[in-house]
């Protein structure tokens, strides 16, 4: 078993490291993670959307179904534009 006194502990030279010094891709972890994000909001907003409506106007599951419907192909859309911008401007 290791053990350690607190002044070995006190003595050591901390060293503190910044995600610069670490070389993460923050601008392409950024632009993966608003894709991540913004597809499936889309879909849950349209539902979400839909689900007021059909309370509001007693139509349940009709307007809730064509919300989804709408949301799922404006989030299909949002991808497909996403697809033409990174195979236009590289992996960058």
């Amino acid at each position: 078993m290791v053990q350690l006194r607190l002044s070995d502990v006190r003595g050591a030279r901390q060293v503190q490291v910044s995600p610069v010094m670490m070389n993460l891709p923050f601008d392409k972890i950024a632009k993966y993670l608003a894709i991540g994000l913004e597809i499936p909001s889309t879909i849950l907003g349209a539902v979400l959307l839909g689900y007021l409506v059909d309370s509001y106007f007693g139509t349940s599951p009709w307007l809730t179904v064509g919300f989804s419907i709408l949301g799922f192909g404006g989030a299909v859309y949002r991808l497909i534009k996403y697809a033409e911008y990174f195979s236009r401007h590289g992996k960058n």
